[in-house]
């Protein structure tokens, strides 16, 4: 259906529109699903009226997801937990790294994932790795069941959906104080934390919630066009862990590179104010969003 426009309602009175060929869609048991084909981005993927991933931009953030926190460390991670990241784009770049002997990933929909492999393999990473443990399940569940048997991960990356729909439980406190407990000493949790924008709320709310359980949090940004504008980036640590702001080790990608690495710790004035404005009412801020 190629001439189509779909359109996302990201703000008061804002929209941003998509010229789609659909090329699938599929109501799962947890959430609408849509994979489509633009002149500009290429392939991408909608969740629950919400653009999860482009081919366009998809290396931007997957790339600031994994490397920052990942080089960010003096040594290297072992063991990695991804939560969520159907489209196989953590997953890619975590497996640049043949430090990492161990990779979990849980995923709740497994529609999507397969949906994800069949359209957008070009951002998929390598589903038949031999260090790769794939659980199609509940992330709050099995993050609380790693807690009670005592796992560690030194790399915990939560790329989950924005706090609505079946992803709400991965913004309460109990699951930040299971994700504490089940990080090593020098490990690292990073979370995309929405774009303060549209959604100024998301990230003060998530850096409290991590500051709750864990000493040092820090806030970092990349530049997402198809999402809106900057989106933030929420990553938390123990006090014996480095200051992942500085790079550890030269490597570059697509986008990353050690000065971007440094950079994307600089936030903006209007960021700095959210979070010294925040007062927690302890509830999730729910955002809506809506298209058409």
């Amino acid at each position: 259906m190629t001439g189509y426009w779909w359109s996302e309602r990201i703000g008061s009175g804002y929209t941003h529109g998509y010229e789609i060929e659909l090329l699938f869609e599929q109501r799962t048991r947890f959430q609408h699903m849509v994979i489509f084909e633009n002149a500009q981005w290429g392939r991408g993927l909608i969740l629950d009226g919400i653009v999860q991933v482009t081919q366009g931009d998809e290396f931007i953030y997957h790339e600031m997801m994994v490397h920052v926190p990942m080089l960010g460390r003096a040594h290297p991670a072992e063991s990695v937990l991804i939560i969520g990241g159907a489209d196989g784009g953590i997953l890619r770049e975590v497996q640049k790294y043949d430090a990492v002997r161990r990779i979990v990933q849980v995923e709740l929909d497994e529609d999507v994932l397969t949906g994800c492999r069949k359209y957008l393999p070009e951002i998929c990473g390598n589903w038949k790795d031999e260090r790769l443990e794939l659980v199609i399940g509940d992330g709050a569940q099995y993050v609380q069941d790693a807690a009670a048997s005592n796992e560690k991960f030194d790399l915990i990356i939560l790329d989950s959906t924005d706090p609505i729909g079946p992803a709400v439980v991965l913004f309460e406190p109990p699951f930040h104080k299971n994700l504490a407990e089940i990080l090593s000493d020098t490990g690292v949790i990073v979370r995309q934390s929405g774009l303060p924008v549209t959604m100024p709320k998301v990230m003060p709310f998530i850096r409290k919630r991590f500051l709750d359980v864990l000493p040092c949090v820090k806030v970092y940004l990349a530049p997402m066009p198809t999402y809106g504008g900057e989106i933030a980036f929420v990553a938390a640590s123990r006090e014996q862990a480095d200051d992942i702001s500085r790079p550890s080790t030269q490597y570059s990608g697509r986008y990353y590179n050690p000065g971007i690495h440094s950079a994307s710790f600089a936030l903006p004035t209007w960021w700095q104010k959210l979070i010294d404005d925040f007062e927690d009412d302890g509830q999730v801020p729910i955002e809506t969003k809506t298209y058409f």
